[in-house]
């Protein structure tokens, strides 16, 4: 029934960071910031929601560097409408990072309120989270990569960390409004450069990962440098980006999607699918139909993005929480992206579907790949007629013989990419 599979790993370099703590202060001295100049002062340390490899570690080391200056380090989290849009909501979405009060060493306050923080130059109202308003002062912490939903010389990093993180659900809905008619990137850089005057940032953690989703660079800016220092690093990651091997595929199979493994669920870049109104889609890869075999614990059951996949099983369909999919749909206004796939019973039936809605009448034929999840692009297993374009790549190393797909009694597919 189905087309023979042979396992594959893409060799390209990555360089990555082993010692977090180290690296942390070499890059906080080399910015030029006096770190003794938080002495007896409250610090409001900004940590969003996304899945950011070793996230723990590199708010733990800077609660450290922070408790040595003799400040008193306080975590609050800022990350729009996700964790339901509840104060108590957004405490478990930290707790799932691996940021608790008991691992970290410092206290944290979620809020869920958004309140006016000014007008910016454009005439658009800026919201924003009051706690990070009782901060003596702050420091902002988020990776910096290409955006889901749309590309400009900033997209998902530390502007999008205030415009929309410390935004809370008010300020979060206020800028995707406003991005309807200025552009998601405009709109983003705008309440992020109000929000900047307003609040006391110390500086910035920008950070950054290698194409395995390792950490490769933590970067420390002051805010005089945020804006030309976030496009320079968007810049780098951007020409560093590996994606699938093949640019037109049939099939795309994945083992798991969610929001720790991208805001969308599955990374729309990767998938080559946006979706959403105003915005282009991407030019490669172009993928006939995708299925989606599991979802995350770790999501919560915010499914927000799936809405770009064909198909999901009826165990992916039973963990999502529609009241949390809605509301990040709703305020981020991208509805297609939280629309739910076709479901298939079992992944047999899914990978069954994707195959028949493909269009290849014969199996043997198909081009089709399976992946773990849109951030794990090291290893995969594809199709003996996908290898057959991609087997001259110098990048690409073939591991061991073709194998057929096995299902277990109910029907779900044995882990081929564990």
């Amino acid at each position: 029934m189905f087309p023979k599979f042979v396992m594959i790993k893409q060799n390209y370099e990555a360089k990555r960071i082993d010692d977090i703590e180290k690296e942390l202060r070499k890059t906080v001295s080399a910015s030029g910031y006096d770190m003794s100049e938080l002495k007896n002062k409250t610090v409001g340390i900004a940590v969003g929601s996304r899945g950011i490899s070793n996230i723990a570690e590199i708010v733990s080391a800077l609660v450290q560097q922070i408790k040595e200056s003799g400040a008193t380090p306080v975590i609050f989290a800022a990350m729009g409408s996700h964790g339901g849009g509840t104060a108590e909501g957004q405490r478990e979405v930290l707790k799932s990072l691996g940021i608790n009060e008991e691992s970290i060493s410092a206290e944290i306050r979620t809020c869920a309120e958004s309140v006016l923080y000014g007008t910016a130059e454009n005439g658009m109202k800026v919201y924003g989270n009051p706690l990070a308003l009782e901060f003596d002062r702050i420091i902002l912490v988020n990776r910096i990569k290409p955006h889901t939903d749309f590309e400009d010389i900033t997209e998902s990093g530390i502007y999008k960390l205030m415009a929309i993180g410390i935004g809370n659900p008010g300020g979060a809905d206020n800028t995707h409004a406003n991005a309807l008619t200025m552009g998601y990137g405009p709109a983003i850089r705008s309440a992020g450069e109000l929000i900047l005057k307003k609040l006391p940032v110390a500086f910035a953690v920008a950070i950054t990962e290698n194409w395995k989703h390792e950490t490769e660079t933590l970067t420390a800016i002051l805010p005089e440098k945020l804006l030309e220092k976030e496009i320079e690093i968007l810049s780098e990651v951007k020409r560093n980006t590996v994606r699938l091997p093949l640019d037109k595929l049939d099939t795309l199979i994945i083992q798991e999607a969610g929001k720790d493994i991208s805001g969308t669920c599955v990374d729309t870049k990767v998938v080559g699918r946006i979706m959403i109104a105003g915005q282009s889609e991407p030019e490669k890869p172009k993928i006939r139909t995708v299925a989606v075999l599991d979802f995350t614990d770790a999501s919560h059951g915010n499914s927000m993005g799936l809405g770009v996949v064909d198909i999901i099983t009826r165990r992916v369909f039973d963990k999502i929480d529609i009241k949390a999919t809605s509301l990040t749909g709703i305020t981020s206004k991208c509805l297609l992206q939280a629309k739910i796939p076709c479901v298939a019973s079992n992944d047999r039936e899914a990978v069954k579907a994707a195959f028949v809605s493909s269009g290849v009448s014969d199996n043997a034929g198909i081009k089709a790949v399976i992946i773990k999840n849109t951030n794990a692009l090291e290893y995969m297993a594809v199709s003996k007629a996908a290898y057959n374009v991609i087997k001259d790549n110098k990048n690409i190393e073939k591991i061991g013989d073709y194998f057929e797909l096995c299902f277990d009694d109910d029907g779900i597919m044995t882990k081929v990419i564990e």
